[in-house]
């Protein structure tokens, strides 16, 4: 397991270390297949080498962060060779259309590996978010619950959670590392969610629902808005939706609400 450890603690500090270079930005056909169209940033590792004597191969998804939990491993019977895709910033739904995409051909086959990462016996809690978390460990996980994940935009949305004395953001901890995040504002007939999320080496592991069980015991309605990555667990955990399309980001977005009887 300790090598497992590091395999992973050295791709991150591999590609943070390195220019990514997007030769086929989203939208772009294959140089050779016309009929294949790239649904996400594809490039490389500048400066990096793989047994053809290219860049290590890179999709780059539509989040900020440069934190690699999931790699594909591809077998191509025409070139008779393996290769290995790593994945930089994909949400979940991003990370599936590439998967979908490798395996959309009689030549090509994928499979996905994902960094294990176990919360067995581990010291958890959770508190409320104040000065003393560290600054990074909080960008890693709220940055992709929201639309303009910029450093400057991050801190301003902090602040607001200090000074404003009807919202709170609380943190999920794992043996001290902030793991998950969910900020609430108190209203007299309910509670409003926003910027929830899970750091993505820790999803699938429950702790999103324990979040949404620990603000539940308000007893009060929530509510939230979300879009096509999150309302997949919204209505598995029981909640009502409307949908609402925004011309502004041009996305869908669903208006949640959670209600909950005496």
């Amino acid at each position: 397991m300790k090598y497992d450890i590091e395999f992973w603690e050295y791709l991150n500090k591999l590609v943070k270390t390195s220019e990514i270079v997007i030769d086929r930005p989203k939208g772009t056909r294959h140089p050779k297949y016309n009929n294949v169209v790239y649904e996400i940033d594809y490039g490389y590792i500048k400066d990096t080498k793989t047994i053809d004597n290219n860049g290590i191969d890179v999709f780059k998804g539509s989040l900020n962060s440069k934190n690699v939990s999931t790699i594909m491993c591809t077998i191509d019977l025409l070139k008779r060779d393996i290769e290995m895709k790593i994945l930089i910033g994909c949400t979940e739904n991003e990370k599936q259309k590439i998967y979908d995409f490798l395996n959309n051909s009689e030549y090509m086959k994928a499979i996905i590996i994902k960094k294990n990462v176990s919360v067995n016996n581990i010291e958890k809690e959770i508190i409320e978010i104040d000065d003393s978390c560290n600054f990074n460990e909080i960008l890693e996980v709220i940055e992709d619950t929201v639309f303009d994940p910029s450093e400057e935009n991050i801190k301003r949305i902090l602040l607001e959670y200090k000074q404003n004395n009807e919202k709170t953001l609380y943190g999920y901890f794992l043996d001290k590392k902030l793991v998950g995040i969910i900020g609430i504002k108190r209203n007299i007939e309910n509670i409003q969610i926003s910027n929830f999320g899970i750091h993505p080496e820790y999803r699938g592991k429950n702790l999103g629902t324990e979040l949404m069980d620990f603000i539940k015991r308000n007893n009060k309605t929530m509510i939230l808005s979300t879009d096509d990555d999150a309302i997949i667990f919204y209505k598995k955990y029981g909640f009502k939706y409307t949908e609402q399309y925004n011309e502004k980001y041009q996305i869908m977005r669903y208006n949640c609400i959670y209600e909950q009887w005496k």
